[in-house]
């Protein structure tokens, strides 16, 4: 597997991570910044947790961010699907009634 090592810190630890280079660098630091925003956000709402119910609860709210964006995106793609229709037609009904010049 080709890819770079990254360094990062998390909850002042330090960890490696193998990064595809389809990923940058940048993307992956505000991908791990994100999460670890996450995981302080429910520690200063729920107070100290064990470190597996802390995971857990950071893993089900991050998919729960997941699902929703992912139902938004398939929103969209539908309202857009209707468009390109919508404009593909009118564009086909305005070809029909053009009036041209004939020789």
């Amino acid at each position: 597997m080709t890819g770079k090592e990254i360094e990062v810190q998390i909850l002042g630890k330090n960890f490696n991570f193998n990064v595809p280079d389809s990923i940058r660098p940048e993307e992956f630091l505000e991908i791990v910044d994100y999460v670890e925003t996450t995981y302080l956000n429910i520690k200063k709402e729920m107070g100290d947790l064990d470190s597996f119910k802390m995971g857990l609860l950071a893993s089900i709210n991050l998919a729960e961010k997941f699902m929703f964006l992912k139902k938004e995106n398939e929103r969209f793609r539908a309202v857009f699907s209707n468009i390109d229709r919508m404009v593909s037609l009118d564009v086909s009904q305005d070809e029909r009634s053009q009036i041209r010049f004939s020789s």
